[in-house]
């Protein structure tokens, strides 16, 4: 169908018409609205040029537009996970309402999908794929995802704070190097040396959180303090945690100062079973944990922790993804990791030795 033959159903101009396909100024936002529905109503939605400003390269805002319909996020949640922590304490909810928020400020649609560990099918995906801007995957480990799979279905791809460099993977991190490094500086601020380390279930954070405590135990002079490099470092059973503390922290002839905990989760288990081995937070052992989770101030004491925005995370996802798509358009493809600050949220869980 021609332009004009389509102005003369609808009752308008030419020139409107044409204002209207080609997403052009001159005409209100109440009768550019009317006349894109009733043009989709006429079965005309493919003569609907790109949205205003979008490149004319971008196949999927095309695609999008002649259909009709937005285009979307898709937000691919892997079930299963080893480790649900976060999703005990609002970690991942948080960073799916930030990209949410982020994605329909930019006129799309968020969609979650939910797929099995062990890779599964991509149809599901394959289904938005002529629309979609990308995919926010949340998966404990990057190597769990098939991400040539994903590649192939040219869209870009951004893990949820897990990074994998040999996986050639981008993501949005917690800047894990600064929160660690500002708490092991603050504790030694306060007068302790002998600082030890909670953690639990492995993911590629926690791989990395634990790696950047170490970092900073060297940097500030404190790792020669330690007998040898692991005697202060307690892993947590994730049947049974606290469990798994308490034996540990009563076999240990003496323990550290101070424990920095890899999460709250791991800060709760360690602060039960400190209580149940006859120990005082912070009299005895200053805690720390990590994520600043709403229980931190509702337990006893109230537990100093590093606060990170798991809202700002999600819309950061969502920006990242912007950016993959300009760069793939120029016919590059590389691998950008973005960390997100953290700041040192003081409470009552630590004992000033100075």
């Amino acid at each position: 169908m021609k332009a004009k033959e389509l102005a003369q159903l609808l009752g308008v101009s030419p020139a409107t018409v044409s204002l209207v396909l080609n997403n052009k100024p001159g005409i209100s936002d109440s009768l550019r609205a009317s006349l894109l529905g009733k043009i989709r109503d006429l079965g005309c939605g493919n003569m609907i040029r790109c949205q205003e400003g979008c490149d004319p390269k971008d196949d999927a805002a095309l695609s999008a537009a002649r259909s009709g319909r937005p285009q979307v996020v898709l937000y691919l949640i892997y079930t299963g996970l080893e480790d649900p922590s976060h999703w005990e304490f609002a970690f991942f909810p948080q960073v799916l309402r930030g990209a949410g928020a982020e994605a329909r400020e930019n006129g799309w649609e968020l969609v979650v999908l939910h797929m099995d560990p062990s890779g599964g099918d991509l149809s599901s995906l394959s289904a938005y794929a002529d629309r979609a801007v990308g995919v926010i995957a949340q998966v404990s480990r990057a190597d769990q995802v098939d991400l040539h799979r994903m590649r192939a279905l040219g869209l870009p791809v951004v893990f949820v704070d897990t990074y994998r460099r040999e996986k050639e993977a981008s993501s949005v991190c917690v800047n894990n190097e600064q929160g660690m490094f500002r708490v092991v500086e603050y504790l030694k601020e306060k007068g302790h040396r002998r600082i030890g380390y909670v953690y639990g279930c492995e993911t590629d954070s926690m791989d990395e959180r634990r790696g950047c405590f170490c970092r900073a135990l060297v940097e500030l002079g404190l790792l020669d303090s330690l007998q040898k490099e692991n005697e202060f470092f307690f892993p947590e059973d994730c049947d049974s945690p606290w469990e798994t503390l308490e034996q540990s922290f009563r076999s240990t002839a003496h323990l550290p100062t101070a424990l920095v905990c890899e999460n709250d989760n791991a800060a709760l288990h360690a602060l039960r079973a400190l209580k149940a081995v006859g120990l005082r937070v912070p009299e005895d052992v200053s805690l720390v944990g990590f994520d600043n989770r709403p229980l931190c101030s509702l337990t006893d004491p109230p537990l100093t922790s590093v606060k990170n925005d798991p809202d700002l995370m999600g819309r950061a996802c969502v920006l990242l993804l912007q950016d993959l798509r300009r760069l793939m358009r120029l016919n590059t493809t590389p691998s950008l990791k973005m960390e997100l600050p953290t700041q040192l949220v003081e409470r009552q869980s630590v004992r000033d030795l100075t």
